[in-house]
């Protein structure tokens, strides 16, 4: 999963891509990092984003983590 997110670059159609769908995948993305990782899905996000400091996917997923913030107790 990690090296998915690492290597993931939005494919371009006439040089847009769909934000949307992008956006979509990286709060699925984010969700399976929280729920796999619980407290450390932030931390191992970052890491995702050091080794691949080029991909946008990656800083999407670790904003959204953020923005989601510490996941509740039996969540």
């Amino acid at each position: 999963m990690l090296d998915v997110i690492a290597r993931s670059e939005p494919s371009s159609a006439g040089g847009s891509a769909d934000f949307g769908r992008l956006r979509a995948d990286a709060a699925k993305a984010a969700g399976v990092l929280i729920e796999y990782y619980g407290d450390a899905a932030l931390e191992r996000a970052k890491l995702i984003e050091l080794r691949s400091p080029h991909s946008h996917f990656a800083r999407m997923v670790t904003a959204e983590i953020g923005r989601r913030g510490k996941p509740r107790p039996g969540s």
